[in-house]
């Protein structure tokens, strides 16, 4: 995918030439990415889930519950593997642009089906024995042949909505993983004569999932773990020291301008944590800071790289709402800074109580300069992108591939930071991370699509309408849902649950989509630091070995300022809105 779209913008502009070819042949690729990867997951046990439930029981409770786990969790690829097969036999003609049967598309489903099923067996049997490992699957293919039959469905009468809903919240507190959550409840609807027929449910996940502007995705990950890889996250923060390095508290406050200065170039939290607990965490406990306090820091200013442009939850938004990926990065400019702005007063504020790090004497200019040439080749990125998709010149997924691009030739020929070895274990790293990400979209687009089709975002807004809610309890509502919902999901999978429902009901209060998308990512975002998920700080606590509870303390002070920035952004729309009414 890399080397065919950023050989489309060559020729576009080298030889005056458009490959129609390309976008197609990316867009396929992402399809076998997205459904291989997730296959591997299962093999590697990656994908996002809920495991709270399992850790308070113990004995024989415990072991029906992930009896129950895997069992669904075959289920699901019993779907994929067979419903799969179904719409790839039916799929017929040839695609315009590559000349290839379509079918070659879809057969990719069923094999990801059996790999993933042979995985997961191979897996259980390991951790569980081989005679459970095959009544886990065995169980799985049963209930797919016990859902042929509409007389026998349980759900005979109930609203697909309520049906979906139950299956997904259910299966999510076995710890099923998320994605295959929404895959079932949508399966479910199915049982008693769904919207969706299985084959159906299958194409609207390749359909939904497979759209040109993902593939940013996957190319800004890249970009993110080459900037790490290639040394450049270490001229970032050497930058970022001298700008910052003697306030009080000098070396928390580095912590947060690096996240803004990452956060313009990889747009991935998850990297961002796991690269700064790595670099500055063990710094920061030298110079007097606690490692709580340290790996506090670290998960709070790591929620900016999904806030500041480019970020990946602002494409994974643009993809369900259909907004303007240039206007929601800069969207998102006033308001990442407000938040780093804050954390900042609140690293400083405890430095003082505590006693951290003091004050010092300002880095002389000739340091600030020369620290600012040599991270200016990686601040280029964060320019480069914002630029060629304000000006037309890349769409943001080419955007994405010439700073991947640009992010590779200094790590390996520039500066020779790496090698080839390191750059293709990054590479695979990055192609399940985004199969993942790719999947969780995948499963929700059916998901959506039945909420849709059965009514209940249009019953939200009626009922919002015989309430005569004003914007402001509107907002209020949006957020307290959100923030309750990114408690228990990861970013990606929540928004994608909730933008489809929320939107139309923003958009009767007379909200803007671009403005609401902000809102709803801080939101979640809040979600990577409070518990009991807390991605964000679990990351941070298993690599400097700390004990999450403790981190989850020292996140309060800084959930505070994080809210009051939220809260200036959802009254003022200005601060979203302002920025690109100026430049455009």
């Amino acid at each position: 995918m890399i080397v065919v779209v950023f050989f489309g913008v060559i020729a576009r502009y080298a030889f005056n030439s458009g490959l129609p070819w390309i976008e197609e042949f990316a867009i396929w690729c992402f399809t076998w990415l997205i459904f291989l990867g997730a296959a591997l997951g299962v093999a590697n046990d990656r994908h996002v889930a809920m495991d709270m439930l399992a850790e308070g029981i113990g004995g024989a409770p415990r072991s029906i519950l992930y009896f129950a786990r895997d069992t669904f969790t075959a289920l699901t690829l019993v779907v994929l593997l067979l419903a799969g097969y179904k719409l790839s036999a039916m799929i017929g003609g040839t695609n315009a642009a590559l000349q290839w049967p379509n079918a070659l598309r879809y057969g990719v489903i069923p094999v990801s089906g059996a790999i993933g099923l042979i995985s997961l067996t191979l897996r259980i049997a390991i951790q569980s024995g081989l005679l459970r490992s095959i009544a886990c699957v065995t169980t799985g293919f049963a209930l797919y042949a016990l859902m042929q039959y509409p007389a026998l469905s349980p759900f005979s009468g109930m609203s697909a909505s309520l049906v979906i809903i139950t299956v997904f919240f259910a299966t999510l507190a076995l710890g099923v993983p998320v994605a295959f959550c929404m895959v079932l409840g949508a399966f479910a609807t199915t049982w008693s004569g769904g919207l969706l027929p299985p084959p159906a449910m299958i194409q609207n996940m390749v359909a939904g999932s497979t759209k040109f502007i993902l593939l940013a995705i996957p190319f800004f990950l890249t970009a993110g773990y080459l900037l790490n890889l290639g040394g450049l996250s270490s001229r970032l923060i050497d930058f970022a020291a001298a700008c910052f390095g003697h306030l009080r508290g000098g070396l928390a406050q580095v912590n947060v301008f690096n996240s803004v200065l990452v956060g313009g170039i990889s747009g991935s939290s998850g990297a961002d944590a796991a690269s700064t607990t790595k670099v500055l965490v063990p710094e920061m406990v030298k110079r007097g800071y606690s490692p709580e306090f340290s790996c506090a820091v670290t998960a709070v200013s790591s929620i900016l790289p999904n806030i500041l442009p480019p970020a990946i939850a602002m494409l994974v938004y643009a993809s369900v709402s259909n907004v303007s990926i240039a206007q929601l990065f800069v969207a998102g400019i006033v308001p990442g800074l407000l938040i780093a702005v804050g954390l900042m007063i609140v690293n400083y504020i405890i430095a003082r109580r505590r006693g951290y790090e003091k004050a010092s004497a300002r880095a002389p200019l000739g340091v600030i300069g020369k620290t600012f040439v040599r991270a200016l080749p990686a601040l280029v990125i964060a320019v480069l992108v914002l630029g060629c998709i304000r000006f037309g010149v890349t769409t943001a997924t080419e955007a994405g591939v010439v700073a991947l691009v640009w992010a590779f030739i200094l790590g390996k020929f520039v500066f020779r930071e790496c090698s080839w070895r390191q750059i293709y274990d990054a590479l695979v790293d990055c192609g399940i991370d985004a199969a993942l990400i790719g999947f969780l979209i995948a499963a929700s687009v059916p998901f959506a699509w039945i909420l849709i089709a059965d009514g209940l975002p249009q019953d939200l807004i009626s009922w919002a309408r015989s309430g005569d809610f004003g914007p402001v309890v509107l907002m209020l509502i949006l957020i307290a849902v959100l923030f309750i919902a990114g408690m228990f999901l990861d970013l990606t999978p929540a928004m994608l649950i909730a933008a489809p429902l929320f939107l139309p009901l923003m958009a009767s209060g007379g909200f803007d989509p671009i403005h609401v998308g902000i809102v709803m990512i801080i939101v979640l975002q809040l979600g990577g630091v409070t518990p009991p998920v807390g991605i964000l700080v679990f990351i941070t606590a298993q690599i400097s070995r700390t004990r999450p509870a403790a981190i989850f303390r020292e996140v309060l002070p800084f959930l505070v300022a994080v809210a009051f920035a939220l809260a200036l952004v959802a009254s003022l729309p200005l601060t979203t809105l302002g920025l690109w009414k100026i430049i455009s």
